[in-house]
């Protein structure tokens, strides 16, 4: 009997974490730079972009700290944080990513120097 019930409430929470998965996927768009609950500064990094390759679909970016290669494939979402200029966020293009750019960049399975899962571009001009 306490497997079974074991066994049920596993199952629940399992269930119930799912949507709270897809949720933070779903409303990433909203979020401004550097206030992903959770993520900001944790899993991402937060810098301006120092160049851009078109060629490569790669750009460079730099923290106080460091400096990172980011590859952008066709799974990146890249988001446009419009919430400086009191406007509704938007998807982005490769195109938005500009030199001196704010950005913040989540890396596919959190590990830097993957593909980015997503990219966060700060517009505020």
């Amino acid at each position: 009997m306490l497997k079974l019930v074991t066994f049920i409430t596993v199952i629940f929470f399992g269930l119930v974490s799912i949507p709270c998965t897809y949720a933070e996927k779903s409303t990433e768009l909203y979020i401004p730079v550097g206030k992903s609950p959770g993520l900001s500064a944790k899993y991402t990094a937060t810098g301006k972009i120092d160049t851009v390759d078109p060629s490569t679909q790669t750009l460079t970016m730099s923290d106080a700290s460091s400096s990172y290669t980011v590859k952008i494939t066709k799974r990146t979402k890249i988001y446009l944080d419009k919430s400086k200029l009191k406007m509704t966020n938007t998807y982005g293009t490769f195109e938005d990513c500009r030199k001196d750019r704010m950005v913040e960049v989540r890396f596919e399975d959190d590990v830097r120097g993957r593909p980015a899962e997503w990219i966060k571009i700060l517009i505020d001009k």
